[in-house]
């Protein structure tokens, strides 16, 4: 059984046509995202200037003070090969104007919140949109600041594993030293994703992969491709081969404990036509 997510060959004209269609639905504004450094929104900001053109994108590099000072030349990086003018707007200020002590993931939470209170501030001026890059397997997981990162109007790549992120970011070229960085959310010094969620990504998506498809825990841990994964994100991960029926079971209660951050609206049904249970918007 082959879990390993295939990018389809399609994907870069779908996620075309969807931003195409969706800022053309909300008027024409500009796009706004956040731009970080890291691949997953140096993909976005790659798709939403090929689809719209870089004038009518606009990134913008929301720094908490001077932590993680390198993400700044990355993010340069990534601006400089769309072809966009990158704007930076420190945030310290916004977080620390929260009348409580702040420290650790709460913090960073805070911080995410406060990026995401910032473009929308930005997109409400200027009549514009704020497109997400959240990945896949990150909206899975649970692995986002609820109201923070994965808030946005539209989530270009959102249908895409981590692994399908990277290989489509090597067909648009995407500069190879943000391709090759660890994945991480930059909100507390020294954090990993896979040292955080205990499995390398490439392992992560299979298991994701075969619990969406409806596999038996034991037929992912029986299939799982361990030569996807490189010595580096094992130790990164700090994960020791190989994937067992635990692992798999860890990865869905992670799926399970995180379904509310999915649903932007939770009511209770008390009549016929309630919100978020019958009328489910479809543009």
């Amino acid at each position: 059984m082959d879990l390993i997510p295939r990018l389809d060959p399609d994907a870069r004209r779908i996620i075309s046509d969807f931003i195409i269609d969706r800022m053309v639905a909300s008027g024409n504004g500009p796009a706004i995202v956040g731009l970080s450094g890291g691949l997953d929104s140096t993909l976005v900001l790659r798709l939403l200037t090929d689809a719209l053109g870089p004038d009518r994108v606009r990134p913008l590099f929301l720094p908490y003070g001077a932590m993680n000072p390198s993400d700044l030349g990355y993010a340069e990086m990534a601006s400089r090969s769309c072809g966009t003018d990158l704007e930076v707007m420190d945030i310290e200020g916004i977080v620390k104007a929260i009348p409580l002590e702040l420290d650790g993931m709460v913090r960073g939470n805070a911080m995410a919140r406060a990026r995401m209170l910032v473009l929308y501030a930005v997109a409400n001026a200027e009549g514009g949109l704020v497109i997400g890059t959240s990945n896949k397997s990150e909206l899975l997981t649970g692995y986002f600041t609820k109201y923070g990162d994965g808030a946005s109007d539209i989530c270009p790549i959102g249908d895409l594993f981590k692994t399908q992120v990277r290989e489509l970011s090597r067909n648009v070229n995407v500069p190879a030293p943000i391709i090759d960085r660890p994945p991480t959310a930059g909100l507390v010094a020294g954090q990993t994703d896979e040292g955080e969620l205990h499995l390398p990504y490439p392992l992560l998506d299979q298991v994701l992969n075969g619990s969406i498809r409806g596999y038996s825990v034991s037929s992912i841990a029986d299939s799982i491709d361990h030569s996807t994964t490189t010595v580096e994100e094992f130790d990164r991960s700090g994960f020791e081969p190989p994937v067992s029926e635990e692992d798999v079971m860890r990865v869905r209660s992670l799926m399970r404990a995180s379904r509310h951050k999915r649903l932007s609206l939770q009511v209770p049904k008390l009549g016929p036509y309630t919100i978020g249970v019958d009328h489910r918007e479809r543009l």
